[in-house]
């Protein structure tokens, strides 16, 4: 692929020679023909000393004398569009694997592909173009939009909705029963759990992730949410659009989430919190109040990021401290001994 074509592509500038590229990479694993990616003059040193032919580079950074450079505003964004270009993952067959168990009255669109031992319960429905990889269970009465690709394993329990453009790992598990239980003295008697999972359009949810179906009502991922392996949401819980959940982090039920939320790896969120838009939450936070919208919070319990680090580095001067107060211990002994 020519740099001038890529360029055309990013909506980027050429500068230097309009040279053959055949793929992208990291600069410590690009070839001699591969194009490599800067964010900023920090990495400057390290990607002049790569392979890699060709750069792209942020539209400020200084010029560059040694290799031809694509400048453009977003180069990890640049980054990202290049790499779907360079590797384009191969689309499976349409069609039904001769092993898959349909059910009756199951509905599915055009160019669908249904993969070895997957199971499709009654009055399932499948969206056109989507995937539905080897071993995956589709509950009776689940919908699934057009165009989501369901890799290995992935459970979809009855009820659920998929939303269009999804993508799910691995092992993932939506509208699992919600952990609800009500104590008859010393016995746990389990409440239903008779709601559903509704995930929005153009979700992404990562391997072996859990997302429990409401009491009643819905647990709702809003469209655009991110959310990483291992995550465990709780029935009832609301996450908002375009939300970043990092993996590890357990957010129980009825949390209410709002727009462009980041959960750090490991985060833990107390159910019936409400945590605002455009907040962030530290990683290994544990958050057992409401968080304002826009603020950063971390620690445990959680609170303000800047608060959070006073109080660690007075934690660190802890046993400096110690050794000072058994000093002036002993000095106000001794002038005590002297009256």
């Amino acid at each position: 692929m020519k740099l001038s074509e890529i360029a055309d592509f990013l909506g980027g500038t050429l500068e230097g020679s309009d040279i053959d590229v055949t793929g992208i990479s990291g600069a410590d694993e690009a070839a001699d023909d591969f194009l490599t990616f800067m964010e900023s003059d920090k990495y400057r040193q390290s990607v002049l000393s790569s392979r890699a032919c060709a750069v792209i580079i942020p539209a400020q950074a200084k010029a560059f004398e040694q290799k031809p450079v694509v400048r453009v505003k977003n180069p990890r964004l640049a980054f990202a569009l290049l790499l779907a270009v360079f590797h384009k993952r191969p689309s499976k067959p349409a069609g039904i694997h001769p092993t898959a168990v349909i059910g009756s009255n199951v509905s599915i669109g055009d160019n669908v592909t249904i993969g070895p031992f997957a199971v499709l319960e009654d009055n399932a429905v499948i969206g056109s173009g989507s995937e539905i990889s080897a071993h995956c269970f589709i509950g009776d009465g689940a919908r699934i939009g057009t165009d989501s690709i369901l890799r290995h394993r992935v459970s979809i329990m009855r009820e659920c909705v998929i939303g269009d453009r999804v993508l799910i790992h691995p092992g993932a598990v939506i509208g699992a029963d919600g952990f609800g239980f009500v104590r008859d003295g010393a016995r746990q008697i389990k409440i239903p759990q008779v709601g559903i999972v509704f995930i929005g359009d153009d979700v992404e949810i990562g391997a072996n992730t859990t997302i429990d179906r409401a009491t009643t009502g819905k647990t709702v991922i809003g469209c655009g949410t991110k959310i990483d392996n291992l995550v465990q949401i709780g029935h009832n819980t609301s996450v908002g659009r375009d939300c970043t959940i990092v993996s590890q982090s357990g957010i129980a039920g009825s949390t209410k989430i709002g727009d462009r939320v980041v959960v750090a790896a490991q985060a833990g969120i107390r159910d019936h919190t409400e945590i605002g838009s455009d907040s962030v939450i530290g990683g290994r936070a544990g958050v057992t109040k409401p968080v304002k919208s826009g603020a950063i919070v971390s620690g445990y319990p959680a609170r303000d990021h800047r608060e959070e680090l006073r109080i660690e580095a007075a934690i660190a001067r802890l046993p400096e401290l110690a050794v000072r107060v058994e000093n002036l211990s002993e000095k106000i002994a001794i002038l005590e001994s002297a009256y």
